[in-house]
This record gives C-alpha cells, sequence and structure tokens, in this order.
C-alpha cells in the first residue's frame, strides 16, 4: 500500500538532480524544453514503477485521464473492447492498439495523434481496443484478434495502428490472418513494435542515447505478461522466431509502414525485423527511422514539432491517405 507514496517520493527526489544533470551535460541541447522535460520524466518514472503502482495508481489515473480525452473528443458508442473515437460512414476503421507492455494504460497523447490523423487523412474512422491490462499472456492478444474479427465479420476495411506494445499486437493479428485464414488488414503501421517479449537484447546503448524506456522496466512489464514466456513462441518473440512462409502470406495483402527512433532500445530489433520483411517484399514494406528519435517519438511529439521536424508523422498520412 505504500508503494504509490514511495514511488511520487522517489520522483520529488529523482527529478530535478535528473533534469539539471541532463542541461548541464548538454545531452538534450539539440531538444526543446518540454520535450526535454518530457522524456526526464518518463525516464525516471521508467527507473521507479513497481508493479502494485502501476496498476492501482498509475493506470487509474490514465483513465480519468482518457475519459475527459474522449468527451473532449465527442467519441462515439462503446461496442465490447472497442469504442469508437470517429465514426464516418463507408470509410476505412483505423483500429488503434495501444502500448504499455500490455500493463499500462493508454496516454493522452495519442488521443491527440489519432485526432490529428483523422483531421489530415479525411475520410477515416477511428476505433481503440480496450484490451485487459496486466493480464496474462495471451488475454490481449486475444481479446485485440476477437475485436478485429468483429470488424471483418461486419463487413469493415480494417487498418491497424499500434505502438510498442500494441504494435506487437497488431503484428499478431496478421499472424492469426495468416493461421486461421482470415481476411487480412489492407494497411498496418507499427510505431516502434516491442518485437521480442521473453527473449533479452544483448544491445548496449549509446553513452549518448536519450530513450526514457529501460531494459529494467521491459523486464517488468514481461514479468507481468509473460512471466514463463517460452523463447521459441513466436507470438511473444516475432523477431527472433520470424516465419518466413507467414510473413510472406501477409505481405502479398498487407502493406506495412514501421517507424522507429534512432536511439531507442529497442532499435536493433526492429531494424533486423524490417530487414527480415523487406527481403521477403519490399514493395509492401517501408521503414522510417528518425534520427535521436526514442520510443514512439512520433506519437507523442511529432503532432507539436516544427514543419519539417516530423517525417514519420507526415510519413504516416502519405500512408494512411494513399488509395482512398
Amino acid at each position: 500500500m505504500l508503494e504509490p507514496l514511495v514511488f511520487i517520493s522517489r520522483l520529488a527526489f529523482r527529478l530535478p538532480y535528473a533534469w539539471g544533470k541532463g542541461w548541464i551535460s548538454g545531452k538534450y541541447n539539440e531538444f526543446g524544453i518540454w520535450k526535454t522535460l518530457a522524456i526526464v520524466f518518463m525516464m525516471e518514472c521508467a527507473n521507479n514503477l513497481d508493479p502494485w503502482t502501476l496498476k492501482w495508481f498509475i493506470n487509474p489515473l490514465l483513465g480519468v485521464a482518457n475519459q475527459i480525452g474522449f468527451w473532449w473528443l465527442g467519441a462515439g458508442q462503446i461496442q465490447g473492447l472497442l469504442r469508437w473515437i470517429f465514426q464516418e460512414p463507408n470509410a476505412p476503421v483505423l483500429m488503434y492498439i495501444h502500448g504499455g507492455g500490455m500493463c499500462l494504460d493508454m496516454t493522452p497523447c495519442s488521443l491527440v495523434y489519432l485526432q490529428h490523423l483523422k483531421k489530415e487523412v479525411g475520410a477515416l474512422s477511428v476505433a481503440f481496443v480496450k484490451y485487459s491490462l496486466c493480464a496474462r499472456y495471451p488475454t490481449a492478444i486475444e481479446e485485440v484478434w476477437g475485436e478485429y474479427q468483429k470488424l471483418v465479420s461486419q463487413g469493415h476495411r480494417v487498418w491497424l495502428l499500434g505502438d510498442s506494445a500494441g504494435g506487437n499486437l497488431c503484428l499478431n493479428v496478421l499472424q492469426k490472418c495468416v493461421a486461421e485464414n482470415n481476411v487480412l488488414p489492407e494497411k498496418c503501421v507499427a510505431v516502434s513494435p516491442w518485437l521480442n517479449v521473453t527473449k533479452t537484447e544483448s544491445y548496449v546503448s549509446r553513452t549518448n542515447s536519450v530513450d526514457f524506456l529501460t531494459w529494467n522496466q521491459l523486464a517488468m512489464f514481461k514479468n507481468v505478461y509473460a512471466p514463463n514466456g517460452n523463447y521459441k513462441d513466436p507470438q511473444l518473440n516475432l523477431e527472433t522466431n520470424f516465419d518466413v512462409e507467414a510473413w510472406t502470406k501477409v505481405l502479398a495483402s498487407t502493406k506495412m509502414l514501421i517507424l522507429c527512433g534512432e536511439d531507442e532500445i529497442l532499435y536493433p530489433e526492429i531494424i533486423r525485423f524490417a530487414q527480415k520483411l523487406r527481403n521477403i517484399n519490399c514493395g509492401q514494406v517501408k521503414l522510417v527511422s528518425q534520427p535521436r528519435g526514442v520510443h514512439c517519438d512520433t506519437m507523442m511529439f511529432d503532432v507539436q514539432a516544427p514543419d519539417g521536424n516530423a517525417q514519420c508523422l507526415e510519413e504516416t498520412k502519405r500512408f494512411l491517405r494513399s488509395g482512398l
């Protein structure tokens, strides 16, 4: 019960020190003050978060913030686990699957990002999947898969968008479409996908890396989601257990856009996965990596970025507009 108090106390002590240290070192000089503050804040949260505080303190706060966001956007009805954010007749449905290690609730910046996409793309419906948090594998996969099947059965053209763990879930939907001979989506956007959940990456971060995501935080998520996960399970470790035959079938129907930051700790596995896909069909896969970008950089910072500094967002809009 004391965990949230300990968490807040640590942040109160650590944040001023971390902000000051980062600023004096010049590590964040190329960023604006608000991006610097956000990155350091999230890094300290990641370093001090525990499962109890996550489940009973952070997620309820995010839940309230998201409800305010839904009200602000005039979000539509709830159908099962699907919350309609924007509905437009006869338009493709962008099914958004949020990240957070299968444990953390959606952050409000995701709603800002989705609103921007809707405004810029035009004819587009947007739906958000509220899958169970902190539930054991494969609950999240099965819930997202069930909502995808419902949309397809209702005759919708479905596109997928997922960030971090949500990217993992999007890619699992593609694998299940092949395994169960279901209709594949036309498009899939994976933002900083978490590809290897139980396979530790042997990657030493560069000393000037600015990513806020840490291996300790990923280990905590993994221990909640899949504590006894099999390294050879392709639903948990998509990149290390890459199935050429399955992904060949996926790329026969689905165009993919993969976005990442060059400074994020997941960068090596994302690059390897994208290259494996491009070796199958380079025309169906586009990879965009942002220099000095952090984990899910485009979703958190691109909407407010100056013109010319939001390459990933601009590419996403072009990708979604194509074929409309």
